[in-house]
């Protein structure tokens, strides 16, 4: 397993955050954030798999590597709230901070129109160099979209990546019949749809464990 290594300035930054939002409950608190992110998904990777096998099973079935598959990849972006899943929409070519600002306009609205109609909500996105570029800031402060505070390298405390988690668990019992990057994102769609409110609510009842374990370790990351 990788170490991944905060560094000395981020690890007291995320102690401090997490100390001042302990106090914080999930229900009046915690679930009027709304989370959000983006992710890389891909499959068709041919990488050599080593095994242990007999002298005599060089060529049974559970030796030998299926042919190589089409390799796909979509961007995607997409939010979550404690009433489920919001929008999810992909991504295509590098996202710059215009292209943010369109991901935002069209896909972060209808889920404050739905969920948020008094915009009584805060949006997450992580210290990406364009989720805080100065047209961005421009833009969420024109449009009173209030952000939430995050500290760097803390995607332990970004619940929605245990979602992306389990939209690529899912996505692997499918990958035998995708072929087109069409098909990929209609999956996509799919399992998104129908990940369940109990388990995205319980990501956001994992929140003060988060913090509390944060703050046991001194800043370092966490098993979430």
């Amino acid at each position: 397993k990788k170490k991944v290594r905060v560094r000395e300035v981020n690890r007291k930054k995320r102690v401090k955050w997490a100390r001042e939002n302990l106090h914080w409950t999930v229900r009046g608190q915690w679930d009027k954030v709304i989370f959000s992110d983006e992710s890389q998904v891909m499959v068709g990777n041919n990488n050599r798999i080593y095994i242990w096998r007999k002298r005599d099973e060089a060529e049974s079935r559970d030796c030998v590597c299926p042919p190589a598959q089409r390799k796909l990849s979509i961007m995607i972006w997409g939010c979550i709230t404690y009433h489920g899943v919001g929008t999810i929409t992909t991504v295509d070519g590098t996202i710059n901070r215009h292209k943010y600002i369109e991901i935002l306009e069209d896909n972060l609205w209808p889920v404050i129109a739905r969920h948020f109609p008094e915009q009584d909500c805060l949006f997450q996105d992580d210290n990406a160099p364009i989720h805080r570029a100065q047209d961005v800031r421009n833009y969420k402060e024109e449009n009173n979209i209030t952000s939430l505070e995050w500290p760097a390298q803390s995607p332990d405390l970004n619940i929605i990546e245990n979602v992306w988690l389990k939209l690529k668990i899912r996505l692997q019992q499918r990958v035998e019949v995708l072929n087109t990057a069409a098909e990929l994102s209609t999956a996509i769609r799919d399992i998104w749809e129908n990940i369940s409110v109990d388990y995205i609510q319980g990501l956001y009842h994992s929140i003060p464990r988060r913090l509390r374990k944060v703050l046991k370790v001194k800043g370092e990351m966490t098993k979430y």
